[in-house]
């Protein structure tokens, strides 16, 4: 007997101290649970959104306080938002009903002017207290809002990243002088934040949950969702986005020791949160698998196919004009991309380089499908050379991580390779002759390069400053552009780059796209891209 009471009170004791819920506030109030479904990152991964729906009703049958928000980034990300500049994202949004959305980064991507068309068009409450309009002194958002479910009062406070200055684009927030005219409040963030919770509690809130666009990456951003937590007192529960990080529910400790909970639903829509407020009081946060959960709302299905043909409609859009037809293939299909130099790789990684800000980038030549015709470039002929939709990632590397890449990249040449390199701010040689000494595993992932001589030589990397290329430093650190595909998941067996990328939220297809309008003005010369431009030279 005394056996069982012992082993009845560790499973007591177990359930009580399990971080599966936690009491936080007040007692509810409420007679029925509420339930607020949560999703971040989505990137424009548009089928989720019929699942979002269906869950809602599913919800919505077994209590009637249902509210549905994002922690951002959901205009930007996939060729259907950056057809429509976020305007089909908003229109499903809208047919789901979103309550209450905070911004991520890439809700700027677009700019401002573009960010306040679509803040009219959403139906949803646009939360953020920190993004501050400077001429005008006041904030373009509101900061929190308070919903009263039955007597329960819950405030939820939007804040973005104020690192979107750089994740976006740092112009959008300047004037023409190159001041910025807008403040994410960098510098006074987390008090910012502290007066919102205060504020929100002498306005009778009984729980406080922060809607943010930080990541939980400390290493990363300085301000994170971890250090808001530990750096306030007063909030329940942190609905987060911005590092893609999958966090079905992690207990925090805030600057007064008590617990605030935490949870992420990944990103593109693999899962939806499902945050709970039970009549007692309890929180309790999980995750449902969109792979898992297969019902899908036929209203918001037929919102979703329907704008996913008239996009396909949007591929005959003209985005600029080509004076020189920049090739994949040869006259007899076989691939150029994927052995070596070619203008069309030159154009691309330039694209890369130039619009995310970095050193140097690397494109692998299997990411480039299709020719780009001379004439007038259509939206699907972009399209056709970016099919895959991957997105453009940022890696921080040394000089000697180069190489090796390099390396790897030249090693099964002259046999068609996906991860050939076509480079921009840099350039090289490569000596086919010499007997590659890389390794690689059953699967031709790289494993090691052998001691000895090596095919890659003369590496040299554009210096802005002396306008000059200079000599490669193997211990220096400099920042690589390209796509995740290479950069974070080791597509093409680039093992030794795997998760070194962070990714941008940014789809390829964007990038190219904004290089061709935005910094080519319209217009890809003959001059420039008519020939590739000795980046790579055999010897």
């Amino acid at each position: 007997m005394k056996r069982f009471f012992l082993l009845f009170l560790v499973l007591a004791l177990a359930v009580a101290c399990s971080p599966k819920t936690t009491p936080a506030g007040k007692s509810g109030k409420a007679a029925s649970d509420i339930v607020i479904l949560y999703d971040n990152d989505v990137h424009c991964s548009v089928d989720g959104y019929a699942k979002m729906a269906a869950l809602k009703a599913e919800k919505k049958a077994q209590t009637p306080y249902v509210t549905v928000v994002s922690a951002g980034d959901y205009v930007q990300g996939g060729s259907m938002g950056a057809a429509s500049k976020g305007g089909y994202i908003v229109t499903i949004m809208n047919a789901v009903g979103y309550d209450l959305v905070t911004l991520g980064n890439h809700e700027f991507d677009y700019a401002i002017p573009r960010l306040k068309e679509i803040s009219k068009e959403l139906k949803a409450t646009i939360l953020c207290c920190n993004l501050i309009d400077l001429k005008a002194d006041a904030r373009m958002f509101k900061p929190y809002e308070i919903v009263d479910y039955g007597g329960t009062k819950v405030a939820f406070i939007g804040a973005a990243t104020p690192y979107s200055f750089n994740s976006s684009t740092p112009a959008y927030f300047q004037d023409d002088k190159g001041n910025y005219v807008y403040s994410l409040s960098a510098d006074t963030y987390y008090d910012t934040f502290q007066n919102f919770i205060n504020d929100a509690r002498n306005q009778g809130a009984d729980y406080v949950v922060a809607l943010t666009h930080l990541g939980d990456d400390v290493n990363y951003d300085p301000i994170n969702s971890q250090e808001l937590a530990r750096q306030t007192e007063g909030l329940d529960v942190i609905l987060d986005g911005h590092s893609h990080s999958l966090v079905p529910q992690r207990i925090l400790t805030n600057k007064a020791g008590k617990s605030v909970l935490y949870s992420q639903t990944g990103a593109h829509f693999d899962n939806i949160g499902v945050m709970t407020i039970s009549p007692n009081g309890e929180i309790n946060l999980s995750l449902v698998s969109t792979k898992d959960y297969t019902k899908e709302d036929p209203r918001v299905r037929s919102v979703i196919d329907k704008l996913k043909a008239e996009y396909a409609a949007q591929g005959a859009r003209k985005i600029g004009y080509n004076e020189v037809m920049l090739p994949a293939k040869n006259a007899e299909g076989d691939w150029l991309v994927r052995a070596g130099e070619t203008s069309l790789g030159d154009l691309c990684a330039d694209a890369f380089r130039v619009c995310l800000g970095t050193d140097i980038a690397i494109v692998g030549g299997g990411s480039l499908r299709k020719d780009l015709p001379a004439g007038d470039v259509r939206f699907d002929d972009i399209f056709n050379v970016f099919p895959f939709n991957n997105n453009a990632a940022v890696a921080t590397l040394t000089g000697q991580e180069i190489l090796d890449a390099l390396e790897f990249g030249v090693a099964a040449y002259p046999t068609d390779f996906g991860g050939f390199p076509h480079v921009s701010g840099m350039t090289f040689e490569f000596d086919p002759s010499v007997e590659s000494p890389v390794v690689y595993d059953v699967n031709k992932a790289f494993v090691r390069i052998n001691a000895g001589e090596r095919r890659v030589r003369n590496v040299k990397v554009y210096n802005p400053e002396t306008q000059l290329y200079e000599r490669i430093d193997p211990a220096k650190e400099y920042t690589v552009g390209g796509s995740t595909y290479m950069l974070k998941d080791a597509g093409d067996g680039y093992e030794l780059l795997k998760g070194k990328g962070r990714d941008t939220g940014v789809v390829d297809l964007d990038i190219l796209e904004k290089y061709i309008v935005e910094k080519l003005g319209g217009r890809i010369s003959a001059a420039q891209y008519g020939e590739s431009q000795d980046r790579l030279i055999k010897r």
